[in-house]
């Protein structure tokens, strides 16, 4: 009942009700089209926001990256793309981690264990008294200072999206020499990274972290809810944000 109660006061479910009584204000009023929009949104708010379909559409961008995640063979170099944290100058280290932390945690694991022996950060920019630097430097600042296994540290200059980060690796493997490299991101992200990489001419091994929409339906069961929930919105948010940028690449003739 708790929970129930809790979620009701999130904006999501919030919204969700006010849909319903602007649906019954509308109705009562006479004002048949704008009640029954309010239905449809309610009830599309229901089906992405209280049912396991986020789950569903976000595991089906992950299962063809299990394979390899547990086991995944060795090669010259490992290439972690960027998007795991955000500069901070008010903590001890200067940056927040976010929800791609996995990234650095599964790169840090290949090269602990002797997948290979050079590690490229990739990553975008962070703003220091109006210099643009890249947030890679933070990174490397920490693993140093950790002593943390990184073999061969190698950081990418500033990039802006995923494309430029493989143009910056396509260098790299021609200069020196690489054969293939492991490519470590989301599981969710790895479609769209891993296509933009061999469009380059890489020859890619995926290792794809954080399998959100695959451990969520370990437990289906749990993903039915009464009231539509914040997490399922980020779920269907992650898998759109992917489907979109899938056919940007494709448009720009990055796929």
């Amino acid at each position: 009942m708790l929970r129930l109660v809790e979620n009701l006061l999130q904006p999501t479910g919030l919204l969700w009700v006010l849909l319903w009584v602007a649906a019954v204000v509308l109705f009562r009023r006479g004002q048949y089209r704008w009640s029954f929009l309010s239905l449809v949104l309610a009830a599309g708010l229901w089906g992405v926001g209280a049912t396991p379909l986020p789950a569903k559409l976000l595991a089906d961008l992950e299962r063809p990256y299990v394979a390899l995640a547990r086991n995944p063979p060795a090669a010259d170099a490992v290439v972690m793309l960027g998007g795991t944290h955000d500069y901070s100058p008010r903590t001890l280290l200067p940056m927040n981690f976010g929800g791609s932390v996995d990234r650095v945690t599964t790169a840090l694991e290949l090269i602990r264990t002797g997948r290979a022996r050079a590690l490229v950060l990739g990553g975008a920019y962070y703003r220091l008294r109006g210099e643009e630097r890249p947030d890679s430097e933070l990174l490397e600042q920490w693993m140093r200072d950790w002593h943390l296994p990184t073999g061969e540290l190698i950081r990418l200059s500033t990039c802006a999206n995923t494309r430029d980060e493989a143009e910056r690796v396509a260098r790299l493997v021609r200069e020196r020499g690489w054969r293939r490299v492991l490519l470590v991101s989301t599981a969710c992200h790895l479609r769209r990274g891993e296509g933009t990489f061999r469009r380059m001419g890489i020859d890619v091994i995926p290792v794809g972290c954080d399998f959100q929409g695959l451990d969520a339906l370990d437990n289906p069961d749990s993903l039915w809810r009464v009231i539509p929930e914040g997490n399922n919105l980020n779920w269907f948010q992650s898998w759109f944000h992917e489907v979109v940028g899938w056919w940007w690449y494709r448009l720009k003739g990055w796929l």
